[in-house]
């Protein structure tokens, strides 16, 4: 045999033995490999194709169509994507109406003319803007403008404090029972909360912002108050207007 045969001869044989060895793949392995990672299945349509629309596998009192367990758990998979997409659409519409509804009332807020007009834009037309029950505004101060007195609820000095916190401005309370101080007449309707701390300044003493709802649970904890604590300092804003000429 030539060199050159030889070399060849030599090469092949060692391409032929350099081969990994055979692994035999058990159906067990099979079975593992699919349960840690469903999602091959889920993401190769092939798969599912190459699947006979008949197959079966049977036992003595099972039979199991893999093909239709797989389809089925596919079409509940597109459902309840479906449904958790008409929800965010559903949630996002709420959301945008109620900012809209608040960015409403805020402007009547600021161009209230009197206190009549800021009272009936807080205590009517706000609650029914937020879906609550009750809204309150209150400040730790003794001498409350009369014409604004029946808008206005007065608070001992550090009941903002007390209520909310030194280290915060917001506080959202689940199950609460209401208060006359904070909500008068409307104490017995109010289940659940939030409350805004409104700061002490031009004018004004230290403050709170009450929004309250009959269903307990309403307000959670973690829940978002950037929109109740924008319409708390629009209160505010528009009462100062007033306050400071009528006192």
């Amino acid at each position: 045999m030539g060199e050159g045969h030889m070399a060849d001869h030599i090469k092949v044989s060692t391409a032929k033995n350099s081969k990994a060895p055979k692994v035999e793949l058990r159906e067990a392995d099979v079975i593992a490999f699919l349960r840690h990672n469903p999602q091959v299945i889920l993401n190769n349509s092939d798969l599912l194709a190459a699947m006979a629309p008949d197959t079966r596998f049977e036992t003595d009192t099972v039979v199991v169509d893999m093909q239709r367990f797989v389809v089925d758990r596919l079409r509940r998979q597109v459902d309840d994507l479906k449904a958790s997409s008409d929800r965010l659409v559903t949630t996002t519409r709420s959301n945008m109406s109620l900012v809209e509804r608040s960015m409403e009332c805020a402007l009547a807020l600021i161009y209230s003319r009197d206190f009549d007009e800021l009272s009936q834009v807080v205590h009517d037309d706000l609650p029914l803007h937020l879906g609550v029950d009750a809204i309150s505004i209150a400040f730790e101060s003794e001498s409350i403008p009369i014409e604004g007195s029946h808008m206005i609820r007065a608070l001992p000095t550090g009941t903002v404090n007390t209520l909310i916190g030194p280290d915060t401005t917001t506080r959202i309370r689940p199950d609460v029972d209401g208060t006359e101080m904070l909500y008068g007449n409307a104490a017995g309707l109010v289940r659940s909360d939030a409350l805004v701390a409104l700061p002490e300044g031009e004018g004004l003493p230290a403050g709170l912002f009450a929004v309250g709802c009959r269903r307990p649970g309403h307000f959670e904890d973690g829940q978002g108050t950037e929109l109740i604590t924008f319409l708390g300092h629009v209160t505010r804003y528009a009462l100062g207007r007033w306050w400071s000429l009528r006192l």
